[in-house]
């Protein structure tokens, strides 16, 4: 039977695929414009030229449809069992009139001609969970990739945009976060255009006060004299932040602009970072474009945190979680040491190391020697300096 939600997906807005498989067990797969609904338990297919695959049929009635919902993108799968071919009735007259439209419309000399109607009894449906589950709305992941923004570096008034596909190069909104849309077109879409524009990302820093002074010039010069409000002001945020979003030929394919009243908001972005955040956000859009939620979340707190931790060695600043001892511990490991070894050498007792180890795992959310080693590592915290 087939169930209520599936029927968008046979409205012949996408094609659709018939699999069917010879006697000899040889399959043949091939693209159907449309599956059309005849009742809850039957289906029907246009023999325009499906010489192969009537041919399989008759040696092997049961095939599977493919077809896809046009409003979710989400594949439908139709076991069926092929029944009867029909040259009359009200679904083959319906595909003939569809076929002599196309006809009409394509101007081409060739007539599109349908042979019959095929129907089939449909055994079972059901929604191929295991290929749509990762089909992924781009607008929830832009909207996770703010929000995790905003919980790294602050990024409360945040929007991405994309560079519309034309001769323009005018941006559209795709998510936005912490202000509404149209203070979003405002402001922030004049300095994200701009950051297009340049061709490299931007750090604007006190613009208010500023602003108002070429507005209130401006207006001044205007006939009508409108004055530059206290809503006009509190529009304009004195600072912001815009980081190009890079494709795979290197062409900028959006953008991502960040507002704030906190001068400290952006205080670590200098140039470097700025092309650092701006290598790192692109490859992970590219990344977690296929991916689940739960499998999104992760990977994306790792980009940022590899975004802040290149800055901070760059700076020199690396910061860690971990005590004095826990850090000596830690490294400690990273060389190599066995627990009695770091006893040793820290004048510690077995126990207290373990201890150590113990709070060190808590606090880095891992749960191995090896994984230790690996951060100590990557966070550039094996460093001669660090003396034990």
């Amino acid at each position: 039977m087939i169930p209520e939600e599936m029927k968008p997906a046979l409205m012949g807005v996408l094609p659709a695929t018939l699999i069917t498989c010879s006697q000899n067990g040889i399959p043949n797969i091939t693209n159907i414009s449309r599956v059309w609904y005849v009742d809850r338990n039957h289906v029907a297919i246009a023999n325009h030229m499906l010489k192969k695959s009537i041919q399989n049929l008759k040696e092997n009635p049961f095939a599977f449809i493919r077809t896809v919902d046009p409003n979710t993108f989400s594949t439908w799968e139709l076991e069926v069992e092929y029944t009867v071919t029909r040259t009359d009735g009200e679904i083959f007259e319906e595909m003939k009139k569809q076929y002599e439209l196309l006809t009409m419309m394509l101007e081409t000399g060739i007539t599109m001609t349908v042979h019959s109607s095929e129907m089939f009894r449909v055994l079972s449906a059901r929604i191929c969970s295991e290929e749509n589950s990762l089909i992924v709305s781009m607008i929830n992941v832009y909207n996770e990739l703010l929000e995790q923004l905003e919980k790294k570096f602050g990024w409360a008034c945040s929007a991405l945009w994309l560079v519309e596909e034309n001769e323009s190069n005018l941006l559209q909104l795709a998510a936005v976060r912490g202000i509404d849309e149209e203070t979003a077109k405002q402001v922030l879409y004049r300095v994200a255009l701009w950051s297009v524009q340049k061709g490299k990302p931007v750090r604007i820093s006190n613009i208010r006060s500023q602003f108002q002074y070429a507005m209130t010039t401006f207006l001044h010069h205007q006939k009508n004299k409108e004055d530059f409000s206290k809503q006009d002001y509190e529009k304009v945020d004195p600072h912001y932040i815009v980081i190009p979003i890079l494709g795979d030929s290197g062409k900028i394919t959006g953008a991502i602009c960040s507002q704030s009243n906190d001068s400290a908001c952006f205080s670590a972005f200098n140039d470097y970072m700025l092309q650092v955040t701006s290598r790192h956000l692109s490859e992970l859009i590219k990344k977690i474009s296929l991916l689940e939620k739960k499998e999104r979340q992760p990977i994306i707190e790792q980009a940022l945190e590899r975004i802040q931790l290149e800055g901070s060695k760059k700076s020199g600043e690396v910061k860690s979680p971990l005590s004095p001892r826990e850090l000596q511990v830690a490294i400690l490991i990273a060389r190599g040491l066995s627990n009695a070894e770091i006893a040793d050498t820290l004048f510690l007792s077995k126990r207290t190391v373990t201890t150590h180890l113990e709070r060190i795992y808590q606090k880095l959310e891992i749960n191995s020697r090896t994984a230790l080693a690996s951060y100590i590592i990557e966070h550039g915290l094996l460093d001669p300096k660090n003396n034990v």
